[in-house]
């Protein structure tokens, strides 16, 4: 364990210590004065807060990394249940208000102290560029500023996560991501056992009507979202476990099993296609790649051939409700993809404006009210921005992909094969406000510019000085003086 952990996990001992001894003393004291001991108590718990935020906003690479647990955490987890008709600011929205006020704010300061010193590659501004373009497709949505706040803070993540993979290191960041879905799976186990109300997904049913159906839905709102998290956890934890750090290797351990939980309760059959099929991918580009796609045709030759002839017997035992049709319409998917597509077809160009779906497609008469995205990635994108947007990030994939072979980058191609395979029946993460799923695809991203960003720094260069005198090793390289 190295020194860093080692002084965290001290400190964190010692508080926990102080803060157990003060319940204690605290008990026999009656409820205002235990409010107001409380207060006392808790001042020195913000005020470290406070410190450990502004050294992370500051360039601190050990508090960066827990402050970006905690936003990730903070900006992915659902803890009430409400009307959906309800927007008042609450303390979650509060909470993530803040924790996207940081992220901003970090990336502010990051692109003053930090990008000036960086040669930083095309890729990154070819993403930034569609980034931009989503900002541009808000405009004109049907719901103007929650487009932007979407589009923008969706910006605000991709420069963060550039921030983790080229300051912290590529490492760290995969290690933070991981340790926020850590938490994130814990929790959503707790609420699925202890708290049913949050933890567990309702729904309307046929044979019972509205209520329970025993799908997580854990800390995020959704059995997909919950379902997403634990399979992209699950991705990363197995792909970079090798190059992750004692506590890195630690935290995989408990991730893995926890994720596993959660990948099952929640049901999610996208997210669990689309793990084998990374981690596939991933196998056959490892080494005796020839070998192993010829292996990969013959499945394939053989599952055609298996669903030539058992087509009902096998759609209907891997569907929910016992209905082969439950699959051959991809749970109601088709008619939504349908109604889409007519839609776009009247605008080609510029479509609706980016989360325009939300508003339009329940008010179809042909769907219904929970169709409220495209469920597929790439539907989403065209009726959002049309062929404008759509080109736009098929010609930013195409890039990277390109970049991924050169470089021989087959985690992260791996992990990029996982959104855009998911991408064909869901609409994440561009189906909304920004979370986990946004981060995770911008970490995708994020982690081959960190890549390209280290090699293009000259040899003999020097490591680049926190903007606030942080300690400890930095992975970012400037340029060495002419």
């Amino acid at each position: 364990m190295d020194k860093a952990t080692t002084q965290i996990l001290g400190a964190t001992a010692v508080l926990g210590l102080l803060l157990s001894a003060s319940a204690i003393v605290v008990l026999p004291l009656a409820r205002d004065d235990q409010l107001a001991f409380a207060l006392v108590l808790l001042t020195p718990v913000f005020l470290t807060a406070i410190y450990i935020v502004m050294q992370g906003v500051t360039g601190n690479r050990i508090f960066g990394a827990l402050t970006a647990v905690a936003y990730i955490f903070i900006a992915s987890a659902v803890f009430r249940v409400r009307n959906y008709d309800d927007k008042s600011i609450d303390l979650q929205v509060a909470a993530k208000l803040a924790a996207f006020g940081m992220i901003m704010v970090t990336d502010f300061c990051f692109i003053i102290f930090a990008m000036a010193r960086l040669a930083l590659p095309r890729l990154f501004f070819v993403w930034l560029l569609f980034f931009l373009a989503l900002v541009g497709c808000s405009l004109y949505a049907v719901k103007p500023v929650f487009a932007l706040t979407c589009s923008v803070l969706f910006l605000s993540c991709y420069l963060y996560t550039v921030y983790m993979t080229t300051w912290l290191s590529r490492v760290t960041a995969v290690e933070v991501m991981m340790c926020a879905a850590l938490a994130l799976c814990v929790g959503s186990i707790f609420v699925y056992y202890a708290i049913p109300s949050i933890g567990v997904m309702e729904a309307w049913t046929p044979e019972a009507g509205f209520g329970e159906i025993g799908r997580m839905k854990g800390l995020t709102g959704s059995a997909n979202g919950i379902g997403f998290i634990a399979a992209f956890a699950l991705v990363l934890a197995i792909l970079y476990y090798r190059s992750c750090s004692p506590f890195g290797k630690a935290a995989v351990l408990l991730l893995v099993p926890s994720a596993l939980v959660c990948l099952v309760l929640s049901n999610n059959r996208s997210s669990m296609v689309a793990v084998v099929a990374a981690l596939w991918f991933r196998f056959v580009l490892q080494r005796n790649t020839g070998f192993r796609l010829v292996l990969t045709v013959a499945f394939t030759l053989v599952g055609a051939a298996a669903l030539t002839f058992f087509s009902d017997e096998i759609f209907a035992a891997l569907s929910r409700s016992g209905h082969a049709s439950e699959i051959t319409s991809a749970t109601g998917r088709s008619a939504i993809w349908a109604v889409v597509i007519e839609m776009w077809a009247k605008q080609p160009l510029h479509g609706y404006g980016y989360t325009s779906a939300l508003a339009i497609l329940p008010l179809d008469p042909r769907l219904f009210q929970v169709a409220a995205h495209a469920h597929n990635m790439y539907l989403e994108l065209l009726f959002a921005g049309g062929l404008i947007l759509l080109g736009l990030f098929l010609y930013a994939i195409w890039r990277t992909l390109r970049l991924m072979y050169r470089l021989g980058a087959v985690n992260e191609a791996a992990l990029l094969m996982f959104f855009m395979l998911r991408g064909l029946t869901e609409a994440t993460p561009f189906s909304g406000m920004v979370g986990y799923s946004g981060l995770a695809f911008a970490l995708t991203i994020s982690l081959v510019i960190a890549q390209l960003t280290a090699m293009r720094a000259p040899s003999g260069a020097k490591p680049v000085r926190a903007w606030a005198a942080t300690r400890g090793p930095a992975p970012v390289l400037q340029r060495s003086p002419s």
